[in-house]
Parts: C-alpha cells; structure tokens; sequence
C-alpha cells in the first residue's frame, strides 16, 4: 500500500498571528504548509514547490496579493481571505484565478472545507 503524498498548500499573510494560526490550523489537518509573509516571498515558494493551493492575503508589503495572481499564468487553486473588501472591478480582474474569496476571520471549519475543495480541484478529475 502506498501513502498518498501531503497536499502542499502555501500561505501568504504579512500578519504573522494569522499566518501562523492558519499553518496551525492546516497542519493539524495532515496538509504540509509553507508561509510567506508578503508576495515576493509567495512567489518564490510557488516557484520552488509544487503547491497545490494558495491561501493568499491582498493586502501585503513588497507585493500585494493582486500582484502576485498578475504575476502567475497558472496558479494552483487560490483562496483569496482577506478583511477587507475585494470591489468589484477587482474580482473581475482577478476572479478567474480565484477559486474562493473568504472574509477574515475564517473559521477553522470554513477554512478547511475550502482548502480541501481547491485541493480536489487543483488535482483533477480521479484517474
């Protein structure tokens, strides 16, 4: 019998209490998680990992989150929780690399339905 391999999801939050708390949260869960705390350093994870979904913050330092879905032809699937606010000329911009958009404070139950319906979907359909 083989061991499925950990669904690797990233998180990119410049607050390091959420950031942590979520990585808790997920790896309690049996994902493997990797944090980034602005969007240079996320995109720098999604180059060297094969990540399955991104949890990803909009408002961030050196890079918002808006930057980094601009930056990505194909991002894995993306959760977009953020406390503020996406308009609506931005969800338009951006929706279509968008699986989810959440409002913060998630909670523990949402956040982790949601991360397990991107991971399916970043894995496709079963073989």
């Amino acid at each position: 019998m083989t061991v499925a391999e950990p669904v690797v999801v990233a998180v990119a939050d410049d607050d390091l209490g959420v950031r942590t708390t979520v990585a808790e949260i997920l790896r309690a869960d049996g994902y493997e998680v990797l944090e980034a705390e602005d969007g240079l350093v996320a995109l720098a994870v999604l180059r060297e990992h094969d990540v399955a979904v991104l949890i990803l913050d909009i408002r961030m330092p050196h890079l918002d989150g808006i930057g980094v879905l601009d930056a990505l032809e194909a991002p894995p699937a993306v959760l977009v929780v953020s406390a503020f606010t996406v308009d609506v000329a931005t969800r338009a911009r951006i929706g279509a690399k968008v699986f989810r958009f959440l409002r913060k404070p998630v909670a523990p139950l949402v956040l982790l339905q949601a991360v397990a319906e991107a991971a399916q979907r970043s894995a496709g359909p079963p073989t």
